[in-house]
């Protein structure tokens, strides 16, 4: 199977269901943006790996990723592999430094653990071609998009460091260099 690696975009508000959102995956080469429908929750993670949004305490991807760091499992990417009767099924690639497995996935949960961890998503090509579309000249790419979410940052990094909050910037300038990566 052909995969092609895409990047998370933008997260919107459902314009019927306001309790759902759309996660807009994009595919530079092939210039197409990919539809993923999401849950409030998974919508909330996403924005806070992006940077958008902070939270106090460690949230359910981010224990994940404590308990794989514990037993020196690292997550090598993800792949989209397949959108059947509306869903799209993905796979977390997952390594021991000796073995690979591959763990079943909901896309979102996947994409938020790739962007918490700085690794590839790649997707399908059939996937691409059932769900994909040509976005209009005036949407938003990907390079405008890291780049308004670093400058976003950088500047509640000056603020912590006005107000002396010293933890919440190293937080912060994690979050930079994992955004800097994804350029």
């Amino acid at each position: 199977m052909n995969y092609t690696k895409v990047y998370p975009t933008e997260v919107l508000q459902g314009f019927t269901d306001t309790s759902m959102y759309v996660l807009m995956l994009y595919d530079p080469l092939g210039n197409k943006k990919i539809p993923v429908m999401i849950g409030k929750h998974e919508a909330e993670m996403i924005l806070i790996e992006q940077g958008q949004q902070q939270v106090r305490r460690p949230m359910t991807h981010q224990l994940i990723i404590s308990i794989m760091d514990k037993f020196e499992l690292s997550l090598k990417m993800v792949r989209i592999d397949r959108f059947e009767e509306g869903i799209f099924y993905a796979t977390l690639i997952v390594s021991d430094g000796f073995n690979t497995q591959e763990i079943d996935s909901r896309a979102s949960d996947a994409v938020v653990l790739a962007l918490h961890q700085s690794v590839d998503i790649e997707i399908s090509q059939q996937v691409i071609m059932d769900t994909g579309f040509t976005p209009q000249d005036d949407d938003i790419n990907i390079s405008d998009t890291l780049e308004e979410s670093i400058e976003s940052l950088e500047e509640e990094l000056r603020q912590c460091e006005e107000n002396e909050d010293y933890e919440r910037a190293a937080e912060i300038m994690d979050k930079i260099k994992k955004l800097k990566k994804r350029k």
